[in-house]
């Protein structure tokens, strides 16, 4: 991949970052929010966060 194709691919999870982040919130403002759905938010966030430091370190940052 090129140089631009890993920019885009951190946006890309960035982006995606912040709509699992509003998700969250979301769900915890609810009465009963759904605890296996936030962790499950959670690890994606994760997952979404090594993505970028691989693309990171692909464009040599």
């Amino acid at each position: 991949m090129g140089k631009k194709n890993h920019e885009k691919s951190i946006r890309s999870l960035n982006q995606r970052i912040d709509e699992h982040k509003v998700k969250i919130i979301r769900e915890l403002e609810k009465d009963y929010p759904d605890q296996g759905l936030i962790r499950h938010w959670q690890t994606e966030i994760r997952a979404f966060e090594k993505g970028i430091e691989k693309a990171t370190k692909r464009l040599g940052r």
